[in-house]
């Protein structure tokens, strides 16, 4: 019975087997190496695309929420901050006075001085305290994912499974 077994998977198409090479860069030099290994070096790649890219994210949330506090500190202050920019001879004497008066950095004094006034009204004011507060969860959900691997790997898992639901496909053998 293996025999014949054997026979009809050598010569139908009840069995196909097709070689592969798993050949990848590994820190720059080619090398081929079993399933296991490749999926280890995959993930080991994709955390540090993940660490990368939340630093750089975190790294723009923090910026942005150094803004935000500058723009709730002229907004607590408006008419102090009005007063400073008209006593100023140029754009260069407006943002030292500022920076000096009112204790911020030159970040936040050239983003008020480039706020536009239509910003001051109340509407304006509850949405950059919205953002502010969006911005800062956001910088704890970053943090979080930095500091935890578990964290991480789920995130590999969620990825991977997006990756599957947009270009994933259906058999296309019957079994």
């Amino acid at each position: 019975p293996t025999v014949l077994l054997n026979q009809l998977y050598k010569h139908t198409q009840m069995q196909t087997t097709f070689g592969v090479i798993n050949l990848a860069l590994v820190n720059g030099q080619p090398r081929v190496m079993p399933l296991k290994e490749m999926l280890q070096h995959f993930i080991d790649h994709r955390l540090v695309v993940i660490l990368r890219r939340t630093r750089f994210l975190l790294n723009k949330a923090e910026q942005r929420a150094h803004i935000l506090e500058g723009l709730k500190i002229a907004l607590d202050n408006i008419d102090e901050i009005i007063a400073t920019i008209k006593k100023s001879r140029n754009v260069e004497t407006a943002q030292s006075n500022l920076m000096k008066n009112f204790k911020l950095s030159e970040i936040q004094a050239k983003a008020i001085l480039d706020m536009r006034l239509q910003k001051l009204t109340g509407l304006e004011r509850k949405k950059i305290e919205d953002e502010y507060r969006e911005v800062l969860k956001t910088i704890e959900h970053l943090k979080a994912i930095l500091a935890s691997e578990q964290l991480q790997m789920r995130l590999i898992k969620e990825e991977l499974e997006e990756l599957k639901e947009k270009y994933g496909d259906a058999r296309r053998t019957e079994i």
